[in-house]
């Protein structure tokens, strides 16, 4: 069983009060009460005891020391003093750090007559996976739980700290196993799937720690039938799936979340995808520059997919990965809405990634002639060659002077935190010519800007971002998503 436990930042007793009976009413199992961050002038017995007397129900006492990230300042003597009167006021649980408390947690061990312990420690940075698991083993022993909090700055670091929880789980140790950040947030959100015994969440918004999800949430994922979904990509934080795929759940009146999984390319290894699938992810969306890596990693393959060498939308079974591409079908639907395609419709791709190769079986089908150009030579030839196309470079498009229907931009150039400049020769830009950027933050790129100002009609790839999160909604759900609440969610994200 996975306790949720709700984060009491209070100044009194009297907020402990109000805040411990919300928290209980919304679905808390214990309260933790942050002694840290209270007014008390003094960690005495009477002060306690108002705060215990003030609590709903069964609580946990932290004293989070200044060094462990707190805001208690207490050391030595004094604060061992005020510990000791925390274990005396009637808590069930008391948190107790491994670094700063030793002598007490190993006084504690002997003693038949107390409150569960929490042996906690709190890493300062990053750790590699043998450090976290020896940190892990040593609260485990000190305490009836073990505690151990790390920050992670990518997803790599929480899908490690799940991977090693899953493994401490097996082997019958108590714990909690927590990623710190935004970027931990999938620790908390399959806190249970991992094996951890305490999950901690927040209330009213008011986080104890950085990443904490509000307790309504926290709740919610523990219910069956909860969806997790997630963005693999590196970087994400331009992205606006999360909130377009999160309105598409609420409005189809399912419970679940979708998670900004940045992971660094050598952080993703073979079993990366697997850790995800016995967490109990449903599946995931796919971005740059992950796609073709992450179609090497799946156990089936969808038509699509297998055409364009690419996955962008994972779907886990039970013992499968399956990889399928929404690419091709979100691309083609959003640039028919603005221009014909047939025999005669000469189209250029820029870039030679799993976008690009989306974006070529899209237009082969509807008919059309395609060329891609890629600033790497040999990517490009490859590409070309099997998709059954014609490839060239970027620098040879300023000097042929060649006329193209269509130009699809299908780099990263001109995305928000990514920058770039203009992927193609600004005189190709020619009256009537259609340029469709697959970027869609911002709305409106430098690109587009050129080829506008050249009388070209533009497009970004905000349709083609609706059209295949759709199919992959579907795919994962097998619920029809309304397109016009993912599309408002979208719109909303990039204002």
């Amino acid at each position: 069983m996975t306790y949720i436990v709700a984060s009491l930042v209070e100044r009194g007793a009297s907020g402990v009060s109000r805040s411990s009976h919300e928290a209980f009413r919304h679905g808390a199992d214990l309260v933790e009460v942050r002694l840290d961050h209270m007014a008390l002038r003094k960690v005495g017995a009477e002060a306690l005891s108002e705060v215990r007397e003030a609590v709903r129900g069964p609580a946990v006492a932290t004293l989070r020391s200044s060094a462990e990230g707190g805001r208690s300042r207490l050391s030595g003597a004094a604060r061992e003093k005020a510990l000791r009167a925390v274990l005396g006021a009637g808590f069930e649980y008391v948190d107790l750090e491994l670094g700063t408390d030793a002598r007490l947690l190993g006084e504690l061990r002997r003693r038949k007559h107390r409150p569960a312990v929490i042996a906690s420690s709190h890493l300062r940075a990053p750790a590699a996976t043998k450090e976290v698991e020896k940190a892990l083993a040593r609260a485990c022993r000190a305490g009836d739980f073990g505690k151990v909090a790390m920050p992670c700055e990518d997803a790599g670091q929480a899908i490690m700290l799940a991977s090693l929880g899953m493994r401490r789980s097996a082997a019958g140790d108590r714990f909690a196993l927590i990623g710190m950040g935004d970027q931990g947030q999938l620790t908390r959100v399959c806190a249970r799937q991992m094996g951890s015994s305490m999950v901690y969440c927040s209330l009213e918004g008011r986080p104890a720690a950085p990443g904490q999800l509000d307790l309504p949430t926290q709740a919610s994922l523990e219910r069956e039938g909860r969806l997790v979904l997630g963005l693999l990509g590196h970087p994400v934080i331009h992205s606006v799936s999360k909130p377009m795929q999160e309105a598409a759940l609420r409005s189809a009146g399912l419970t679940g979340v979708y998670l900004n999984l940045d992971v660094p390319p050598a952080a993703l290894t073979g079993d990366v995808l697997d850790t995800l699938r016995r967490l109990g992810l449903s599946g995931l969306n796919v971005t740059v520059p992950h796609k073709e890596k992450v179609r090497a990693m799946c156990d089936e393959l969808d038509p699509e997919a297998e055409s364009a060498g690419a996955v962008n939308t994972v779907v886990f079974g039970r013992k499968k990965v399956y990889g399928k591409n929404t690419d091709v079908i979100g691309f083609i639907t959003a640039i028919e809405q603005k221009t014909e395609i047939g025999p005669d419709t000469e189209a250029l791709i820029v870039g030679a990634g799993g976008a690009a190769r989306a974006a070529a079986v899209g237009l082969g089908r509807a008919g059309a002639h395609v060329t891609v150009a890629a600033r790497d030579r040999a990517k490009g030839e490859r590409v070309a060659a099997e998709l059954g196309i014609e490839a060239v470079t970027t620098d040879s498009l300023r000097r042929a002077g060649r006329r193209f229907d269509i130009i699809v931009n299908c780099t990263p150039a001109g995305t928000k935190g990514v920058g770039g400049t203009v992927p193609v020769p600004p005189g190709m830009f020619k009256k009537g010519v259609l340029y469709f950027d697959m970027v869609y933050n911002p709305p409106v790129t430098r690109a587009m800007k050129a080829a506008a100002s050249r009388k070209a009609r533009t497009a970004n790839g905000l349709e083609m971002l609706v059209g295949q999160g759709a199919a992959s909604f579907r795919s994962w759900t097998g619920v029809e998503p309304d397109l016009g609440v993912m599309r408002s969610a979208a719109r909303r994200a990039l204002r």
